[in-house]
Order: C-alpha cells, then sequence, then structure tokens
C-alpha cells in the first residue's frame, strides 16, 4: 500500500433534506496544505466517489496538498461515513434523481469558498465512476457551478454498460419495477482489497466487495443524465480532464492476471465516447495498464497518472496567472 504521512482531516456533517427512509446527512473531510505560502489564490480540490464506494483515498489527497491544494472529500449521504441507520446500509447510493446530490455538492462547495476568505480561489472537482457522472450533471447545471475552475473525471459512469443478454433482463425488470437486488462482485473489489489481490485498505463494511446491492432506481436516474449527454443536453464550460484505462474486459469467474490491468466495471470506448460531448474543453488520457478506478492501480501506474495530471493542472494555474497580470 502507498505510504503517506498522517493526513489530519477535519469534519463537517450536513444535514440535508430527509427521504422516504428518514433523515439524511453527508460528511465532508477537510485537509489543509502546507504548501501554498507562494501562491496567488486559495487552490482547493472536491473529490465525490463511486457507487458502493467511499473516501478512502489518503494517497491521492498527499499529492494535492504537496501541490498546494487544500483537500476535500465528500462521503455523499446513503454512503460511507454518511450512513445513518440500517436502512441506508441497505440502500446504499439509493436516489431516484442524481439531482439529489445537488444539496450537499452545493454545500460543500460554499464550505470551501468560505475557507478562501478573501483570497481569491480557484476550485475544482474530482469525480470517480458514479461520482464522476454526478460532477458532470451538477458543474453543467448545479447552483454552484460557476464557482468551478476545472473539473478531473476518473473513469467517469457516463455511459451504459455493456452487459449480457440476462443482465440486461434482469437491469430493466429492476428499472420498470424500482426494485433492488444484489449480485455478486465481478471480482473488481478483490482486486483492490490488501486481503485479495489487491493493496488498499479500506472498511469492508462501507465497501464491499463480495457483493454489490443495486437499485432500478438508481439506474433509471443514470440512464436519464447518459442520454442527456450523448443529446449533448450537458454542457460543462470549464476545462475537463478525463482519464480511463487503455483497455476494458469483462471477467470470467476465473481470475486472470491481465485483470488487474484494465477496466472490469465499464467501457473505455464508449466513455471517451461521451467524455468527448461534455464540452468545448475536454482533454482526454488513457493510462496504459490503469484499473477502474486509476489511482487504485499498480504503484508505476498511478504516479503516470498523477504525473498527467498534475501537468494538466499546471497549465491551468499558467493560464491562471496570465489572466491576473493582463
Amino acid at each position: 500500500m502507498a505510504q503517506v504521512e498522517t493526513i489530519n482531516y477535519e469534519t463537517t456533517i450536513f444535514t440535508l433534506k430527509p427521504d422516504n427512509f428518514g433523515p439524511n446527512k453527508a460528511t465532508l473531510l477537510h485537509a489543509r496544505t502546507t504548501n501554498n505560502n507562494q501562491d496567488h489564490f486559495y487552490k482547493a480540490i472536491l473529490y465525490l466517489h463511486g457507487y458502493n464506494d467511499y473516501y478512502f483515498h489518503d494517497h491521492v489527497c498527499q499529492q494535492f496538498l504537496n501541490h498546494g491544494y487544500d483537500f476535500y472529500a465528500l462521503d455523499m449521504h446513503k454512503c460511507g461515513r454518511s450512513i445513518i441507520s440500517p436502512e441506508h446500509d441497505e440502500y446504499k447510493h439509493y436516489c431516484t434523481n442524481l439531482r439529489e446530490y445537488d444539496e450537499e455538492i452545493t454545500l460543500a462547495i460554499e464550505h470551501m469558498i468560505k475557507q478562501a476568505g478573501n483570497k481569491e480561489r480557484k476550485l475544482l472537482l474530482l469525480g470517480h465512476s458514479t461520482g464522476g457522472l454526478i460532477t458532470s450533471l451538477y458543474a453543467s447545471t448545479g447552483a454552484r457551478r460557476a464557482d468551478i475552475d476545472a473539473v478531473i473525471l476518473n473513469s467517469p459512469y457516463l455511459s451504459a454498460l455493456k452487459t449480457t443478454y440476462l443482465e440486461s433482463i434482469l437491469t430493466g425488470i429492476l428499472m420498470k419495477l424500482g426494485r433492488s437486488h444484489t449480485i455478486e462482485d465481478n471480482g473488481y473489489g478483490r482486486s483492490i482489497h490488501k486481503s485479495s489481490r489487491g493493496e488498499w485498505d479500506f472498511d469492508l463494511t462501507k465497501k464491499p466487495i463480495d457483493y454489490i446491492r443495486i437499485h432500478g432506481t438508481f439506474l433509471s436516474a443514470v440512464r436519464i443524465v447518459q442520454d442527456d449527454i450523448i443529446k449533448r443536453r450537458i454542457t460543462i464550460q470549464c476545462p475537463i480532464l478525463f482519464m480511463c484505462s487503455h483497455r476494458s474486459i469483462k471477467p470470467d469467474k476465473i481470475w486472470r492476471n491481465e485483470y488487474a490491468e484494465a477496466d472490469l466495471i465499464l467501457d473505455v470506448q464508449t466513455m471517451k465516447n461521451a467524455a468527448s460531448m461534455l464540452g468545448p474543453q475536454v482533454t482526454i488520457y488513457e493510462i496504459e495498464n490503469a484499473k477502474h478506478d486509476i489511482f487504485l492501480s499498480k504503484q508505476s501506474v498511478r504516479e503516470k497518472a498523477f504525473d498527467l495530471m498534475f501537468q494538466w493542472i499546471q497549465q491551468l494555474e499558467d493560464n491562471w496567472l496570465i489572466k491576473t497580470t493582463m
């Protein structure tokens, strides 16, 4: 596992609107950089996790702290640190509309703005998988979209999964009836956790690796936004960095070593096609031998991804400085 310094996070709890399951909350973690004395701006990034997921990526946080960014991570409602009841645990990431996440993202961005004080600020959003789709939607239509200076997408769930005939039938039934169903993990979870083939130590009660609970209402909500992307109803005006693996594999039940160097969840080509439709300033990087979560890939792969990402960010910062001196 990547060795990082102990990171001290400040925690902010947002009380959200209740739903049919009762109260909701979101949990915002904040780590402060000590490497920004020479910066002209208050620089910060907000991380949004994926489906069946939560924030545990200290090594990603450390990279941004080293580059002078305050780091924020949001465990969204009914996920991770924000699960507050047995019903929430059963219905992780349950929603009927992806705009339900707007409330907590807006609260998080407003919190970041307060932290900036009187200093000119630059705020970035980083979304992984489902978090990447939610990020894309918010950056296009969210209440605080004008405060977002750039978006980074790590294998975002921008396009429909490639499924077998039986999987398509199951998905259709769940979506039509609004039901939930538990399915076996396809091996990806075990490929990243230290108890099996991976190197990462995360909480298996927050992110199970043997099964995934899927919800028809969530799938329907996702499909609506994906269709809007294809129909170009979603447009992000700020610069976008899109990163994904160089290939996808639909795994068999018997593990093969090549599975550790590919996206086992989403289809790379359809992701790239959808990403190109998100706005006028899209940069696409394929990371060879990357996993679905690029930053959980083996060290040499994730280091390459970090290098490319921060080169792209440095170009943004150079442009910001030029504009301040004009």
